[in-house]
């Protein structure tokens, strides 16, 4: 059983909340740790815009709620007609976002028991503003954990992720290059990556949502976000590659030995030259080290990977398959994506660490191998 940073979060959160209510003699508490439970982001940043957004929401419920109260009482059927209120409300002011929340802030004024037994306007309305503090006590408790305890760490997650799903890319790539796999067997493992490939990029998405609240403009995180939008990119771009070799794997394996070597040449050049820049990331490799795969090639191969195709296309008779050649040139045009954008990383890499690093370093801590 893994628990995680954001599982951890929500039972500080809820102990927090629940001590603020008894202290403040606010009561349900359960209200307030519901709220916390739902106010709880995946970032700081997130935290913050989601706290003011929830505040709007929450206003919109507990007014919604105090007017059909004072028109038509807190039954039932007006309980529900105001849910349909309250959420048309939301709509119109682009904060579908928190209508959980703000419902839920509607109800425990709609259905608190002391609203039958108050005798004045001013006891109905203590009572309604009583309840909003709940719901928003929630709120703040959930955004101070995410101040102060348990920071994600996005930087590290990022990487060793990524390294993680290059590296099966990478055995998959080698194994099929090599006309050694099965196509349902890879098939079924590419689902597999994709999945880990989207939780990648959305981490990606919560790190590049991050803001220094203490600065007025960070440019080592913004250097930082750049590197590791072409990082997360590039490692698409490689597993782009796996899906049309495995998906054309035949017309590889029965294309002209002469290209087939070369295209096996260029994609193992450039896997090296991936894992070489992952290296670089943790300063294992010097940014000065470059790998120089063009120029293996040249000495190697008289004619480009294009050329040879070309040749290849003009030279062979007119009765194979036209759609076997479209497949082969749309698995080069993978390999050249691939290529550039590797190109590109290198280069952002070599930039970032000759010229920045003494004093924003990456934040990537070892990997945990914990029993």
């Amino acid at each position: 059983m893994k628990i995680g940073a954001r599982v951890l979060k929500t039972g500080i959160a809820i102990v927090l909340t629940l001590l603020i209510v008894r202290w403040l003699n606010f009561e349900p508490g359960l209200i307030a740790a519901i709220a916390a439970v739902f106010a709880l982001q995946p970032n700081i940043h997130r935290s913050v815009k989601r706290f003011w957004e929830q505040f709007q929401g929450n206003i919109v419920g507990a007014i919604a709620a105090v007017i059909m109260v004072l028109l038509f009482g807190n039954s039932i059927v007006v309980i529900g007609l105001t849910t349909i209120l309250v959420l048309a409300l939301l709509q119109v002011f682009k904060l579908q976002s928190v209508s959980t929340l703000a419902v839920v802030t509607m109800i425990a004024i709609l259905d608190a028991p002391s609203l039958e037994s108050s005798d004045s306007l001013v006891g109905f309305l203590i009572t309604a503003g009583e309840r909003m503090a709940l719901v928003m006590t929630g709120v703040v408790s959930s955004l101070i954990v995410n101040l102060v305890f348990l920071p994600p760490k996005y930087e590290s997650r990022l990487y060793h992720n990524t390294l993680n799903v290059t590296g099966d890319i990478s055995k998959w790539i080698r194994l099929e290059i090599n006309s050694l796999t099965d196509y349902n067997i890879v098939k079924k493992d590419i689902k597999g990556l994709q999945e880990r490939l989207k939780k990648v990029e959305t981490m990606y998405s919560y790190y590049k949502e991050e803001r220094n609240y203490f600065k007025k403009v960070d440019f080592s995180l913004l250097r930082k976000k750049i590197l590791y939008n072409r990082l997360v990119s590039t490692t698409r771009l490689s597993f782009d590659l796996l899906k049309k070799l495995n998906r054309f794997q035949n017309d590889y394996n029965h294309l002209d030995e002469e290209l087939q070597y070369r295209i096996k040449v260029e994609i193992d050049m450039l896997m090296s030259h991936h894992e070489q820049i992952l290296m670089k990331y943790t300063e294992r490799v010097g940014p000065e080290d470059d790998y120089q795969y063009t120029t293996h090639s040249e000495e190697h191969f008289e004619q480009t990977l294009v050329e040879m195709f070309a040749k290849l296309f003009n030279e062979t008779n007119t009765h194979i398959e036209p759609r076997h050649f479209e497949n082969i040139l749309s698995i080069i045009a993978s390999i050249h994506e691939y290529a550039d954008s590797l190109k590109s990383l290198d280069r952002l890499t070599t930039s970032y660490f000759k010229f920045h690093a003494e004093s924003n370093e990456l934040r990537i801590d070892d990997e945990t191998m914990d029993l």
